[in-house]
């Protein structure tokens, strides 16, 4: 009987291989239907085995899951829906990557920087790259900013530039969350800042209001956005980012330095006074991905300490 489970898992596995990619502009490598399944490996149990139960994480909620079944090794306070910060312009890129994909936007197009999107990009405290009025930015400078830097400036003139407004961009955001099924998501605007911070310009909802998701629902958005634009990863991991002659680092301390972790190539950073620091990150090794959520941390370190924590326990199971 055992014989026989092996070779039907075995025949259901399979793995995906991406080509050689350029960092940006990308399109959309071809894909096969994703398959649900519970993957057995060898020295390691079947995932519905496969749990963390003996750590306690110093954050507000968590998720730790198998990218590649859903399955859930860990959670914290999941279903609780938090402000998300930044973490929520995940959801702008898999919209501009979907406007690539449908001939709606190309990435060479200039984009225009508008008076709202340099305001934002000019606030002190804010991660932005220093937008100018004196030139136009293509998409794909512009979404680089966005992956990497977290650049809320570059982040608006993408809505703009897709939308028209903020207004009508976030109403296709909230329309696409309902379309993935993220039941506990709201925005209010592109960006994951406090509408208090966006000061005249906030177009969505009150000036106390922000953006809201689950960690359950933050990684979904993740897993989507990865397994059906692999290639964003060549994006989000570049420690760095050029623009203007000036080099900006990407937001997420596990790519290099005394934080990096071995396998780690995303996905997004957040941070407000509301939400406090937090991350969604992922990582694969051995052929196998996990994607984290974690919320509500005390410091810009912790996010990433409290992360690597995860991985090292989810790991040690397998390797």
């Amino acid at each position: 009987m055992k014989r026989l489970l092996l070779v039907v898992l075995l025949l259901l596995s399979g793995c995906y291989q991406a080509g050689d990619q350029a960092a940006l502009p990308f399109n959309k490598a071809p894909q096969t239907e994703k398959v649900k399944k519970e993957m057995l490996y060898p020295d390691r149990p079947l995932d519905r085995f496969w749990h963390i139960t003996d750590i306690d994480l110093e954050a507000s909620s968590v998720l730790l899951i198998n990218a590649d079944t859903g399955h859930v090794i860990y959670e914290k306070n999941s279903d609780i829906p938090l402000p998300t910060a930044s973490m929520s312009k995940m959801m702008t890129e898999l919209l501009v990557l979907e406007a690539i994909e449908n001939g709606e936007l190309k990435w060479e197009r200039d984009v225009e920087i508008s008076d709202y999107a340099y305001t934002i990009s000019r606030q002190p405290g804010y991660a932005s790259v220093d937008l100018s009025k004196e030139r136009d930015y293509t998409v794909a400078e512009l979404f680089q900013a966005m992956a990497i830097h977290s650049a809320n400036g570059a982040t608006i003139a993408l809505a703009e530039e897709l939308a028209g407004s903020e207004e009508v961009f976030v109403q296709q955001m909230n329309q696409r969350a309902q379309e993935l099924q993220l039941e506990d998501t709201q925005f209010v605007n592109s960006t994951g800042l406090d509408n208090l911070h966006l000061g005249d310009y906030y177009s969505v909802g009150s000036v106390d209001d922000t953006n809201m998701m689950s960690a359950q629902d933050l990684a979904k958005l993740a897993e989507h956005l990865i397994t059906t634009y692999p290639e964003l990863l060549e994006t989000s991991n570049q420690p760095t980012y050029f623009l203007n002659n000036r080099e900006y680092d990407n937001t997420n301390w596990m790519l290099k330095g005394d934080l990096a972790f071995d396998g780690v190539d995303g996905l997004k950073t957040g941070y407000t006074d509301l939400a406090g620091y937090c991350f969604t990150g992922t990582v694969e090794r051995n052929g196998v991905r996990l994607i984290s959520v974690v919320m509500g941390t005390s410091s810009e370190i912790e996010r990433f300490i409290e992360t690597a924590r995860l991985y090292e326990k989810a790991f040690e199971q397998i390797e």
